[in-house]
C-alpha cells in the first residue's frame, strides 16, 4: 500500500465496528477518522458522500457495502469465507446487521446519548431517533421489554456457537457482521447476560483481534 489506510468511522455504529473487526482480521494496520452523528462535513468533502464506514485506500473511498469483497481481494488470507462458505457467510452477516441489531439498537437507543461527545451530538441525536421511533420516555418506559426481545436474538447466537468458537468454525464475515450488530451494547456499557456464556466468550475472542 502506497499510504496507510484511513477509516471514516462512528464508535456505535454497527457496520463500523464490522469494518473495524474485519481489517484487524486481516491484519491491516489503519487509522480512525471520528465522524460525530451531527457533523459530516469532512465525511462528505473527503469521500463525497455522508454514510460510515468509508475506508480511504490509496487515496480512493470504499463504502461500507463493497469493503467485505474488496478487503478480500486486497489481503486473500486470511480469508473472510472460510471453506467455500460465502455464501452463507453472506447471509449471517446480513442478519447481524439487518435483524439482531435492531433488536439490541431499542434496547440500547436511550442509553447512548451519554457516550456522545458534546451537548449538541448528544442533542442531534435524541432528536432524530425521536423522529424516527416516537418519544424518548415511551422508549425508557418499555425498554425492559425491549431487552427481553433482545436476549432471545442473542440467545439464537449463543446456540450456534455450542460446540464451536466461531459461527462457521473459523472466524469469518459472519463473526464480524453478527458482532457488529450486537455491539451497541457494548457501546453503552453493559455486558452480555450471564444466561449466555458462549457469546459471551465469543464476543472476548472478536474483540481480542488485532492487527
Amino acid at each position: 500500500m502506497a499510504s496507510r489506510p484511513q477509516l471514516y468511522s462512528e464508535p456505535f455504529s454497527h457496520y463500523c465496528v464490522s469494518a473495524d473487526r474485519m481489517l484487524a482480521f486481516k491484519g491491516i494496520p489503519y487509522d480512525t477518522i471520528p465522524v460525530t452523528y451531527h457533523d459530516k462535513g469532512d465525511l462528505i468533502q473527503a469521500t463525497g458522500q455522508d454514510y460510515v464506514p468509508t475506508l480511504m485506500w490509496e487515496g480512493r473511498p470504499v463504502f461500507w457495502y463493497d469493503l467485505p469483497d474488496f478487503l478480500e481481494k486486497a489481503v486473500p488470507q486470511p480469508t473472510l469465507y472460510p471453506r467455500g462458505q460465502k455464501g452463507l457467510a453472506k447471509v449471517l452477516e446480513h442478519w447481524g446487521h439487518q435483524v439482531l441489531e435492531e433488536h439490541v439498537w431499542r434496547y440500547v437507543v436511550t442509553k447512548v446519548p451519554p457516550r456522545l461527545s458534546s451537548d449538541l451530538e448528544r442533542w442531534v441525536f435524541e432528536e432524530m431517533q425521536t423522529r424516527a421511533r416516537g418519544p424518548w420516555h415511551v422508549l425508557e418506559l418499555r425498554r425492559e421489554e425491549f431487552r427481553e426481545d433482545m436476549v432471545k436474538h442473542l440467545a439464537m447466537v449463543d446456540a450456534i456457537l455450542e460446540g464451536r468458537d466461531w459461527i462457521l468454525g473459523e472466524p469469518s464475515l459472519a463473526d464480524f457482521g453478527i458482532y457488529g450488530g450486537m455491539y451497541p451494547l457494548l457501546f453503552v456499557g453493559e455486558t452480555v447476560p450471564d444466561s449466555l456464556p458462549r457469546l459471551a466468550k465469543w464476543v472476548d475472542r472478536v474483540a481480542s483481534l488485532k492487527v
